[in-house]
């Protein structure tokens, strides 16, 4: 199986995301693992207009991709894409790590759409997913000259797709929480609406059932926390924290209040802005 210059996959996924597919029709294995070996080019264009948006159409759209193929993507991306070079905080590797989340996410996605994946691979995805959290160090957003990064945010859709599977144990809901909130204690800036995409999996968990009493003591023992961070990090990383916290709290405020939901959430969610 010959697999696709860059040049070659540029031309390939233009011509069928213009809605040629006769070359796709005749080498679909070549094409998608050339889009799995190019998933995090540096180059925007082709790793989000072009590789992004066809594995998308292929498999939300289209449903091209049939069952067996997409269980051996999922397999790929946890066992050799989700955890590339990921002690790397400042290179293209990222880029891999974070568009792998996002080939996570359309998956699962359709797993929840047409039931495919078993309960043992849906039980990786989701220690995968929180393994990945818990690790990733790079945290920018745009790249300027190479566009979006976004790993946080990736991740947080993946999960939220997780989260809506009714095949997923409601024993992982507790781990799940903690990995989610505990993105808004990252002493980087999150300043590309990361609390915006972080909410998501978040309500998923309290349409699932999760307790919202988990959340509302969470949101009261923030201060506490903010004093913990204040111990052991420098005063700029600190305000970074801070910074997280008090967008997060006011997104999710805004949220809550939109929709008419849980108002002793919203209560204790304006408690501790006062106090911050």
């Amino acid at each position: 199986m010959n697999v696709l210059s860059e040049n070659e996959l540029k031309e390939t996924l233009q011509m069928m995301k213009d809605g040629d597919l006769t070359y796709y029709e005749k080498n679909k294995e070549a094409i998608l693992t050339s889009m799995v070996q190019r998933i995090g080019s540096p180059d925007g264009e082709l790793r989000d207009r072009l590789i992004y948006t066809m594995f998308f159409r292929l498999i939300i759209e289209q449903k091209d991709i049939d069952f067996d193929k997409m269980s051996e993507l999922l397999e790929t991306s946890l066992h050799a894409l989700l955890f590339h070079r990921i002690e790397e905080t400042q290179s293209d590797a990222v880029f891999t790590r974070a568009f792998t989340t996002l080939l996570m996410a359309l998956i699962l996605h359709r797993d929840v759409e047409e039931d495919f994946l078993t309960e043992d691979q849906l039980r990786k995805a989701a220690e995968g997913l929180i393994r990945y959290l818990q690790l990733e160090r790079d945290t920018r957003g745009y790249v300027n000259g190479k566009g979006w990064a976004h790993s946080i945010a990736h991740a947080a859709d993946a999960v939220d797709e997780l989260i809506a599977n009714p095949k997923l144990d409601p024993a992982s809901f507790p781990e799940l929480f903690h990995v989610i909130i505990n993105q808004i204690m990252r002493s980087e800036v999150l300043a590309h609406d990361e609390d915006e995409r972080l909410i998501n999996p978040l309500l998923r968990l309290l349409e699932r059932g999760m307790d919202s009493e988990v959340i509302h003591r969470h949101v009261e023992q923030l201060p506490h926390h903010l004093e913990e961070c204040k111990q052991h990090l420098d005063e700029e990383k600190y305000w970074y924290v801070v910074h997280n916290v008090k967008t997060f709290l006011k997104s999710l405020y805004v949220r809550l209040n939109e929709e008419q939901r849980h108002d002793l959430i919203q209560q204790s969610i304006l408690a501790t802005l006062k106090k911050l």
